[in-house]
C-alpha cells in the first residue's frame, strides 16, 4: 500500500507539471503537491470530468511526448465528439497484464478458444482482449462485428469455448440459432464474458437459461478513459466485480460530490500507472453499490455488487426519476419477452408520454394476438404500481426493433429538441 501511494504521488506530480487544465484546477482550490501526504488527503484534490478531458482537444490531457505514443483509441462519441486516448508502449503492456488478470478471474486458460465479437476499431474492447489473450496463449477467433449468422458459423466450426461480447449480442446469437434450429446448449461454450453494456441479474438469468445453467456468465467494467476493460472484474462466483487493485477508487455523493461512507454512490477512479493519459479522481457518472464482504474466490478487493445506473442515464418522466436498468429488470421478470426493448419519451400538451416497445419471445400468431391485449393491460397496471406513473406498453413481434452492432440504444427521448446549426 505504501508503494502504491508513492507511485500515486509520482503520477500526481507528472500531471501537475504536464497538464495545464488540472494544474489550473488545483491552483483554483489552493491545493499544492505538498498538501497530499496520505490517501486521506486525496479528497482535497479536485474531481476530473469528461468535459475536462475534452479541453484543448484532442491531446490536452496527455502527459508524455507525442513521439512515445504508439496507438490511439477513442470513445464512441454517441453524446458528442469522441474522446481520443493515446497509449505508449508502457500503457499497452499494462493493459495486456490487466486483461490477463481479468481472464484468469473469469476462469479462462491458455487451452480456451476465444471468440471476440467486439469491434476491432477505435473502440478499446476488441483489440484489448485480442492483445492480452493472445499473449496468454489462447486461440483467438476475431469475428468482431460480423453478422450474427457468421458469428454462429465460426462458433460451430471452430468450437468456441469462450464468448466475449455484449449482453444484447449474446442474446442476438441465441435467437438467430433458434431460428436456424441450432441448439446453443450443445456447443462447447463454457464461459460468456460480457461488457460494453450493463448486465442486470435478470439478463444474466436469461443468458443462462438460453445457453445452459452450467455456463459461467460474468462481466467486466472499464472505459476508454482508463485504457479499456479491467477496472472491475467479476470472478467465477458471479457475485459482483472486484475493483482492480492497480487503481484507486472512491465513492462520492452524486449530488454534492463529497466523499460518502455509504455503500452506494458515484464511483470515482484514479489511474496510478497510466503513462500517456493519467487521470486523478475521475467522476465516472456511474452509480454503484459496493460490498467489502469476503469473496469465496479469495480475491479481497471491494466489489461492485450492483450498478444502479448512470447519472446521465437517469430518466425523469412525469416528475419521477427512473433508471433504465430498473425498467429492464421489470420487463425481463416477465417470461414472455425477449431481450429487445425500446423506451420512447415524448411530450403532448406539456405532459410527458412514456411508451415502451418490447418484443414477444416468438412470432405472434393469430391465437396469441387475441391474448396480447389482455396481457398488455396487465403489464401496464403492474408498471404503474411499481413506478407510480402510467405507460403504454406495446408488445411487438420478434425481430421488429432495430438491432445495433455495438451498444444497444434503449432510449429515444423526443422531448429533447435538436440544435440545428
Amino acid at each position: 500500500m505504501a508503494k502504491k501511494f508513492s507511485d500515486f504521488k509520482k503520477q500526481l506530480e507528472r500531471i501537475y507539471n504536464n497538464n495545464k487544465v488540472y494544474q489550473q484546477k488545483m491552483n483554483k482550490v489552493g491545493i499544492t503537491l505538498n498538501d497530499i501526504k496520505s490517501w486521506n488527503d486525496i479528497s482535497k484534490l479536485p474531481l476530473t470530468t469528461k468535459e475536462d478531458l475534452l479541453k484543448e482537444y484532442p491531446n490536452g490531457w496527455y502527459c508524455t511526448s507525442p513521439t512515445k505514443i504508439k496507438m490511439y483509441h477513442s470513445s464512441s462519441g454517441t453524446t458528442g465528439k469522441p474522446l481520443i486516448v493515446g497509449l505508449t508502449e508502457k500503457d499497452i503492456k499494462f493493459r495486456k497484464e490487466v486483461i490477463q488478470e481479468n481472464a484468469r478471474m473469469a476462469g479462462i486458460t491458455a487451452k480456451d478458444t476465444i471468440q471476440i465479437c467486439y469491434g476491432f476499431g477505435m473502440f478499446t474492447g476488441g483489440l484489448s482482449f485480442y492483445e492480452g489473450l493472445k499473449e496468454l496463449g489462447c486461440k483467438i477467433i476475431p469475428t468482431g462485428t460480423m453478422s450474427t449468422e457468421m458469428q454462429l458459423f465460426y462458433m460451430q466450426k471452430l468450437k468456441t469455448t469462450v464468448l466475449i461480447t455484449s449482453p444484447s449480442q449474446v442474446m442476438h446469437i441465441y435467437e438467430k440459432a433458434k431460428s436456424l434450429k441450432i441448439d446453443v446448449k450443445k456447443l462447447p461454450i463454457r464461459i460468456i464474458r460480457v461488457g460494453s453494456e450493463l448486465l442486470t441479474e435478470t439478463m444474466r438469468k436469461k443468458i443462462k437459461k438460453a445457453y445452459g445453467e452450467k455456463v459461467s456468465v460474468t462481466q467486466d467494467y472499464g472505459m476508454t478513459e482508463t485504457l479499456g476493460p479491467g477496472l472491475g472484474m467479476e470472478c467465477q462466483c458471479e457475485n459482483g466485480m472486484h475493483l482492480n487493485s492497480k487503481y484507486y477508487f472512491e465513492l462520492v455523493d452524486p449530488i454534492t460530490k463529497k466523499p460518502t461512507k455509504k455503500t452506494t454512490g458515484e464511483l470515482v477512479v484514479t489511474t496510478i500507472y497510466n503513462e500517456c493519459c493519467p487521470i486523478i479522481r475521475y467522476a465516472t457518472n456511474d452509480l454503484v453499490k459496493i460490498s467489502k464482504d469476503k469473496c469465496p474466490c479469495g480475491y479481497n478487493t471491494p466489489r461492485i455488487t450492483k450498478f444502479i445506473g448512470r447519472i446521465d442515464d437517469m430518466l425523469k418522466v412525469k416528475g419521477v426519476k427512473i433508471f433504465v436498468s430498473q425498467i429492464e429488470d421489470f420487463l425481463f421478470n416477465h417470461p414472455y419477452f425477449n431481450h429487445q426493448y425500446e423506451i420512447v419519451i415524448s411530450k403532448e400538451k406539456y405532459k410527458d408520454i412514456l411508451t415502451i416497445n418490447i418484443e414477444y419471445m416468438d412470432e405472434i400468431t393469430p391465437d396469441i394476438k387475441n391474448r396480447i391485449s389482455t396481457y398488455q393491460n396487465k403489464i401496464e397496471e403492474e408498471f404503474k404500481s411499481v413506478f407510480g406513473i402510467t405507460s403504454t406498453i406495446n408488445i411487438l413481434n420478434s425481430k421488429t426493433l432495430k438491432q445495433y452492432p455495438g451498444k444497444s440504444v434503449r432510449v429515444k427521448d423526443l422531448r429533447k429538441v435538436p440544435i440545428i446549426i
